[in-house]
Formats: C-alpha cells, sequence, structure tokens
C-alpha cells in the first residue's frame, strides 16, 4: 500500500479521537450541572431538618424550665421539672393516692362492690354445668385472653398478659392491685374472688397484667357465672 493510504487512515482515527473527547466532556459537563442542584437541594433539606429539630427542642426545654398551659380547658399546667418534684415529695404517696381516689369518685362515682351472687346449692362439679360453661368461654371470647391449654396460646393474652388457667391455680393466692395500677393487695381465687373479677373486672386487676379485663355491661348474668365459674374450676389440676 502506499503512503497516502496510511497518512489518509491516521487523520480518520484522530478525527475520531476528537470526537470522544468531545462527546466525553460534554457527559461531564451535563453530569456536573445535574448534581450541583441535587446537592444544594440536599443541604436545603439537612437544613430544615436541624433547624426543625432545634425548635422542637427549644420549646421543650422551655416547657421543661418554666410554667406554661399544657392545657386550658383541663386545667393543667406544666411547672418546672424541679418544682414539679417537689410538689410530688410534698404530697406525698398516701395524699397522692387520696387526690387520685377522689379525682376517680369524682369522675366515675364511688365503688360498689358486686352483689352476691348465691352459690348455696350449686354443685360445680356438675358435668353439665361444666359443660355449659365451657361453651361460654368460647362464645363470650373468653379464650382470646386467658390461656387453657400449654399447646394452644390465648394472642391477645400473650400480648397484655392476662392470667392463664392452667395448673393448680384454684383456692391459691395471687397478688392483684386494688382498682387498675392502684395498691397491691394478696387474694384467694375462689368463688368470691371470681365473682367479683367477672362483674366488676376493674375492682381488683392482677398484678403483672399490662390491662384490665373489659367486660361490656349485662354481657353475662348471674347463670353465666356460674356456669363459667364451674369450667375453669375445673381445669385447675
Amino acid at each position: 500500500m502506499s503512503d497516502e493510504y496510511f497518512n489518509h487512515d491516521g487523520e480518520g482515527s484522530g478525527f475520531f479521537s476528537l470526537i470522544l473527547l468531545a462527546v466525553f466532556l460534554l457527559g461531564g459537563f451535563v453530569v456536573a450541572r445535574v448534581y450541583e442542584p441535587g446537592q444544594a437541594i440536599g443541604a436545603d433539606a439537612a437544613k430544615a431538618r436541624l433547624a426543625k429539630r432545634e425548635k422542637i427542642e427549644t420549646a421543650a426545654s422551655g416547657r421543661l424550665a418554666g410554667h406554661a398551659w399544657g392545657s386550658k380547658e383541663k386545667e393543667f399546667v406544666s411547672l418546672p421539672i424541679d418544682k414539679a418534684v417537689d410538689e410530688v415529695a410534698k404530697l406525698g404517696s398516701e395524699g397522692t393516692r387520696a387526690e387520685l381516689v377522689e379525682r376517680s369518685i369524682e369522675k366515675d362515682g364511688k365503688y360498689e362492690a358486686p352483689k352476691p351472687v348465691d352459690v348455696s346449692g350449686v354443685d360445680l362439679a356438675d358435668p353439665a354445668l361444666i359443660a355449659k360453661g365451657k361453651i361460654l368461654f368460647m362464645t363470650k371470647t373468653c379464650f382470646t385472653c386467658h390461656q387453657t391449654d400449654p399447646a394452644i396460646p390465648a394472642p391477645a393474652g400473650l400480648a397484655i398478659k392476662s392470667p392463664q388457667f392452667i395448673g393448680d391455680f384454684w383456692g391459691k393466692e395471687r397478688e392483684v392491685h386494688i382498682g387498675y395500677l392502684g395498691p397491691i393487695q394478696k387474694v384467694v381465687l375462689n368463688e368470691q374472688y371470681f365473682i367479683e373479677s367477672v362483674s366488676q373486672p376493674l375492682a381488683k386487676v392482677v398484678k403483672g397484667a399490662l390491662a384490665p379485663m373489659v367486660l361490656a355491661p349485662g354481657l353475662v348474668n348471674d347463670e353465666e357465672i356460674l356456669a363459667l365459674m364451674a369450667y375453669v374450676k375445673s381445669l385447675s389440676k
């Protein structure tokens, strides 16, 4: 081949290289133009978040440090943390409890013990009564909270740590709160306690339970309570 052919091929290669370089530079310019605004937007968003956080922390610190209305409708006032601690210390545990009891009575009325259910002449070991109680235990959805079989969990009961009816429990002592989260007292799980726990579930709440039993008024009558009691008592082994 002639020298003219090689010279022509060299010129083409050089021109192609210039085109590649131009494309590379143009691509870099485009990427830089796209990246810079995005970086600026990200920085602005970070500054906005920081400013919002500082505003919230300042407001929270202000509430802890001074007097402020929490709710005028409910007459709730926030105090400086050191003053609040002093006020609670002045009341003392008994004073605080008495105040809470007084407020509770004012709001919901005074606690009245449930009317006694006559269990005399009732055979709690009667198979028919136990069978009726087992059906009620299911239809009244007691099984959702109170586990009766180690192999069958009660999902809701596991979540709120409801008492289980497994093992030897009837006639045994247990610790309860007098009222929800009230003072602790020891009671015996017997007929009287069972009737009260069903008819007045907020009167005594088992220690460790995360929530009291929710039972709509009138959901069970006296006959059904006796049947439920017969079934639950039969589970104690």
